[in-house]
C-alpha cells in the first residue's frame, strides 16, 4: 500500500499483485547448476542461467541476490523459473527455511501436471523432498514477483 499525502487530501494506492503461479519448494544440498541440470533432464525442459534476482531490503544497503534460471516453453504456454532460496546475505523467503530452491511455473498448468512434476523432482537421487507451496500464504511473497 502506498500513501500519498497532499495538503488537503490523502490518497491511498492499494496494489493487488497476482500470485497466480505454481510454486514448488525443493530441498537438496547440491549446487544450483546440478539441480538445474537434473530438472532439465527429468522434466524435459531447458533452464538456463539468467542474471541473478535482486531484492531490495531495508535491512541491507545492497540488494539480496539469488541465483536464477529460466525457460520459456512456447509449446506448453508456460514459463519455468528456478530460484535459489539461499543467497549470500539471507533467504529469499525466510518462512521457507527448509527449501533450498523454488521452482516457479507460470502459465497453464493443470493440477495433474503439477503433481507429476513434483513426483519427478522427488525421484531425483540427490533431492531430499519437493513440496507445493501456496504463495498467497507467504509473508514475503512479494520477493517472488519479478
Amino acid at each position: 500500500m502506498i500513501i500519498f499525502e497532499f495538503p488537503m487530501a490523502k490518497l491511498i494506492l492499494d496494489i493487488n499483485y497476482d500470485y497466480d503461479f505454481a510454486l514448488i519448494g525443493i530441498s537438496c544440498h547440491e549446487k544450483e547448476y546440478r539441480i538445474c541440470w537434473a530438472l532439465n533432464n527429468s522434466l524435459n525442459i531447458d533452464l538456463a542461467k539468467t542474471s541473478d534476482l535482486k531484492i531490495d531490503t531495508k535491512k541491507f544497503n545492497e540488494p539480496l541476490t539469488h541465483a536464477m534460471f529460466e525457460f520459456d516453453s512456447i509449446e506448453q504456454n508456460r514459463q519455468y523459473y528456478l530460484i535459489a532460496n539461499r543467497g549470500e546475505k539471507g533467504l529469499l523467503v525466510a518462512e521457507q527455511k527448509q527449501a533450498d530452491f523454488f521452482l516457479i511455473i507460470k502459465g497453464v498448468l493443470p493440477n495433474n501436471d503439477k503433481l507429476e512434476i513434483i513426483k519427478h523432482i522427488r525421484e531425483m537421487a540427490f533431492v531430499l523432498t519437493a513440496f507445493e507451496i501456496n504463495p498467497n500464504q507467504l509473508k514475503s511473497k512479494e520477493n517472488l514477483l519479478f
